[in-house]
């Protein structure tokens, strides 16, 4: 019994020691890709947007596993920022269309 106790404290302190260590991040100014793990030779499982708040849980070579919705994503350290950032996107360009003019013979017909 106070093997099972012990093991229950200490799994529980393990567990709040890693929430604990997970440390707030934002997505830089660009979008960055989500990966299945640390390296680009791992499937991208979607895209962050620019300033998108993540939860940092660990470190690989370059790499940082993070926390969102839920889940467990791989990104590359180097486009995370610890700095919050506003980011609105740029407006869209519209193309008008080119009005035809029908050529002028220069006859005055």
């Amino acid at each position: 019994m106070k093997k099972i106790l012990l093991s229950a404290v200490l799994a529980a302190a393990t567990l709040t020691a890693s929430a604990a260590s997970a440390t707030q991040a934002w997505v830089g100014s660009s979008a960055l890709n989500a990966r299945s793990g640390p390296g680009t030779n791992y499937h991208v499982l979607g895209t962050f947007k620019p300033c998108t708040p993540v939860h940092v849980v660990a470190h690989s070579h370059g790499w940082a596993k993070v926390a969102y919705n839920h889940g467990y994503y791989w990104v590359s350290a180097k486009y995370l920022s610890n700095q919050s950032c506003h980011y609105a996107p740029a407006p869209k360009k519209t193309h008008k269309k080119p009005v035809y003019k029908k050529p002028h013979s220069g006859y005055g017909y």
